[in-house]
């Protein structure tokens, strides 16, 4: 009797711990889950504030307090202006920095060119805050006091879409327009210094920083693998998107020929200096490239936006929506279009005779068959087909 009540009291003291530690650990597991809880509904809330708060052409940089306030300027107090529209405006008058504070009123919109204290990153989270936002490097594009500024966005901000097309296409140009359109810089893989001071100021930024809308592409897998740009694998571009800009590839041909024998973006060739044997080698030589990069772009590369140069020349504003809608940069299109109008030739929109370029029956038939091909594509993956022009521009 005596043995079994020892064994029935120790067995009953096992439960009792193993009871309590059930408990406890049930209790810490649940305050703990419960911790971690709360810190992600914060840090999500805090993501989301900042996403919601974001800027084109400035940086949060966090909250300040009323005391801090005092040493800004105050621009303009109303229930229409958003925190887009006070960053722009401080950004006209030369501040570095704007204020947005929202009260029962509407906003109130501060600028400042310096501030004498450090600059924070602390998070924001709640509707009455005084958010604080470093105005980002711009300029005007034109000589057109009306136009709006063109900003580079903070770095981070933009995923890496490509502007793709054959050269001679129209690319330039094309990065022209949505300078213009959207108010963002664009980039380039190539570092070209060249265009660089002609005024496109994104193309020295590292292609994948951010910090422009879209980046300037030629490449390809097929026949750029020797270029090391990091891009030839274009692959890159998938799920972040590319604008393919499709030209008539009898005139594209034609366009680049002019670019390599003059080096020169608006360089043009006269009748006389024109080389019969040279062209053909060049056009030889470059008559699958239009095919290639086209139906790599159309069958791999999502999301995808085909504009085409000949529908571009002909209703700017209607083509420039669509590209605004694609790059999520159409919330100032109204506003800044008419300006893009009136100066949408640019620097690098090239007029010429090109009536002496001769194709023979063969490069017809080469080039022909290329069209037909991305034609289909186009068809296939629902994208706008190519112009009607294309089949009465050149015949045998």
């Amino acid at each position: 009797m005596k043995e079994a009540a020892k064994i029935g009291a120790f067995i009953l003291l096992v439960f009792f711990f193993v009871h309590y530690y059930t408990m406890l650990s049930t209790l810490y597991g649940e305050g703990k889950s419960s911790a971690e809880s709360d810190i992600r509904v914060v840090r999500e809330e805090e993501a989301k504030a900042t996403r919601s708060r974001a800027v084109r052409g400035a940086s949060l940089r966090g909250c300040i307090g009323l005391s801090e306030l005092q040493a800004f300027n105050k621009l303009r107090m109303s229930s229409n202006i958003s925190a887009h529209d006070c960053v722009r405006r401080c950004q006209k008058v030369d501040y570095s920095f704007a204020v947005v504070r929202t009260v029962h009123r509407g906003i109130g919109c501060y600028c400042s060119r310096q501030i004498d204290y450090p600059l924070s990153n602390s998070r924001c989270v709640g509707r009455k805050t005084i958010l604080l936002y470093k105005l980002l490097d711009c300029g005007l594009k034109v000589n057109d006091s009306t136009c709006g500024l063109v900003c580079f966005d903070s770095p981070g901000t933009n995923s890496a879409v490509a502007l793709a097309s054959v050269p001679g296409s129209g690319n330039t140009w094309m990065r022209h327009l949505i300078e213009l359109t959207t108010g963002v810089y664009t980039g380039s893989v190539y570092r070209d210094r060249g265009i660089f001071q002609s005024g496109f100021r994104g193309e020295l930024h590292y292609w994948n920083d951010g910090s422009t809308i879209a980046i300037k592409d030629h490449n390809f897998p097929i026949l750029n693998k020797k270029l090391n740009t990091g891009l030839n694998d274009i692959a890159k571009y998938n799920h972040t998107g590319a604008i393919l800009l499709i030209r008539n590839p009898y005139d594209a041909l034609i366009a680049e020929y002019k670019r390599q024998v003059t080096k020169d973006q608006l360089g043009d060739i006269k009748a006389k200096d024109f080389g019969e044997d040279s062209w053909e080698v060049y056009v030889n030589k470059r008559k699958y490239q239009w095919r290639l990069l086209n139906t790599n772009y159309i069958k791999y590369i999502s999301p995808l936006l085909v504009v085409h140069y000949e529908d571009l020349k002909h209703d700017a504003k209607q083509q420039l929506w669509r590209v605004a809608r694609f790059l999520n940069a159409d919330h100032e299109f109204e506003i800044r279009i008419n300006c893009v109008l009136r100066n949408q030739e640019g620097l690098f929109h090239r007029h010429s005779n090109s009536s002496f370029y001769s194709f023979t029956e063969e490069m017809r038939r080469r080039i022909n068959s290329n069209i037909a091909e991305v034609s289909r594509l186009l068809t296939l993956y629902h994208h706008p087909d190519i112009p009607e022009q294309y089949k009465s521009s050149y015949t045998f």
